[in-house]
């Protein structure tokens, strides 16, 4: 299976592991990936449904999303909401 990677600026940097990240690598989420996930809600960028899906395609896990800052939730919600509605994913 060929797994599709997308980069996201972050507006602010963050860390993750010990390191700082300008730019989060998103793997486009497979049937799986939305398993409990209401879609409609993913795409509305509900904050509930990124802390699930969130772990799934990216290294970020729930305490990174927890202590993200807000600017960064937006632009990472749209690249993933992009997923479903848009042709160039």
């Amino acid at each position: 299976m060929n797994k599709q990677l997308f980069k996201v600026k972050l507006a602010i940097p963050m860390e993750v592991d010990g390191k700082e990240v300008s730019e989060l690598e998103l793997r486009k989420p497979t049937a799986g990936d939305l398993r409990g996930l209401n879609l409609v809600q993913v795409c509305e960028m509900h904050f509930d449904a990124a802390t699930v899906l969130l772990p799934r395609i990216s290294k970020l896990n729930e305490r990174d999303i927890l202590n993200m800052e807000s600017e960064n939730f937006a632009p990472i919600m749209t690249e993933i909401a992009s997923f479903f509605v848009d042709t160039k994913h």
